[in-house]
């Protein structure tokens, strides 16, 4: 093996030919690599600074800053945030609304309201996916939507509500699919399949944000400067994940992964042994089982067994 790297690092800096083309394939590689991922998004405006738990780090980012897949976004209260990315896609985040950005695009709603609009502006174009607690939210073409999840009768249980502002939407719960065609509205619970009406009831128009009755408009952009990078305020504590770990979302199966680093704090660690009930999954982090022994370990405590037992036949007795 070493052999072969030698030789090809001797072509790469001995041979003028292979190593262009050595570079042409990179570039190319990657120029394909770029092409088929999703440029992330940025926050285009923002009434008051977002929440934004990058890893186990919390964040206040404003207008122009850029977000990562992965990061956990918080609107202030009596804030809309708007986010926007080089596909075309547009979404604005109610005041005191929770989302988790994901690549694909993909977004997981916990609570609060969302409009998402999806235009492609640079083909091929893949429609964004909402996630939440009664199942996922698939865009059409050219389509947009608002969706609230919203707390329910039980509190563990949210309700959760899409009004299909245009295009047609498909409403993919654990069972079937649902489609929720333009001016459409569905409400789906814990208990109930989807409910499906041919428009919104006036109790939803009556709590969605007022900025959100007018079409999303892609906003310029200035990005914001830095003399340095952006330093997080502070390490994540349990209160602010506490909902999201215990959430029903496809994605609360990643978090022990993500912030079982957190488990060296002592507040995080008691917080979390505290409420096992409802987050069996860290169980294992917080107690894990006992090494396995390996095969020779296992071969070496059975043949201190098999020497211990008396002989069978007598005539190897001691005296």
């Amino acid at each position: 093996m070493s052999y072969r790297l030698e030789y090809f690092l001797f072509l790469l800096h001995s041979r003028r030919p292979v190593k262009r083309a050595l570079c042409g394939l990179s570039a190319f590689a990657l120029l394909c690599a770029a092409s088929q991922a999703h440029a992330g998004w940025t926050i285009a405006s923002a009434d008051a600074p977002a929440t934004v738990i990058r890893a186990t780090n919390v964040y206040q980012l404003g207008a122009g800053e850029a977000l990562r897949d992965d990061d956990l976004v918080e609107s202030a209260p009596r804030s809309v945030v708007q986010l926007q990315d080089d596909a075309g896609n547009l979404l604005a985040l109610g005041a005191q609304t929770r989302v988790l950005l994901q690549a694909g695009p993909r977004v997981s709603l916990l609570d609060g309201w969302l409009k998402i609009a999806h235009t492609c502006a640079t083909p091929p174009c893949k429609a964004p996916v909402v996630d939440t607690e009664r199942g996922s939210v698939e865009l059409g073409g050219n389509a947009a939507v608002v969706v609230a999840a919203l707390p329910g009768t039980n509190q563990d249980e949210s309700t959760i509500a899409v009004f299909s502002e245009s295009g047609t939407q498909t409403l993919a719960g654990s069972a079937r699919k649902n489609a929720i065609t333009p001016g459409s509205f569905a409400y789906v619970t814990a208990s109930v399949p989807p409910q499906i009406a041919q428009r919104p009831s006036s109790a939803f128009l009556t709590d969605m944000p007022v900025v959100f009755r007018d079409a999303l408009q892609r906003l310029p952009i200035t990005p914001a400067a830095h003399d340095s990078p952006v330093k997080p305020l502070r390490a994540v504590t349990y209160d602010d994940v506490s909902a999201w770990l215990a959430s029903d979302l496809p994605a609360r199966k990643r978090f022990p992964a993500r912030f079982r680093s957190r488990l060296t704090d002592q507040a995080f660690r008691r917080a979390v042994d505290q409420n096992l009930k409802a987050l069996p999954e860290w169980r294992v982090l917080l107690y894990p089982p006992p090494p396995r022994p390996d095969a020779r370990q296992r071969a070496l405590q059975a043949l201190r067994v098999n020497t211990s037992a008396p002989p069978a036949n007598s005539l190897y007795a001691h005296p």
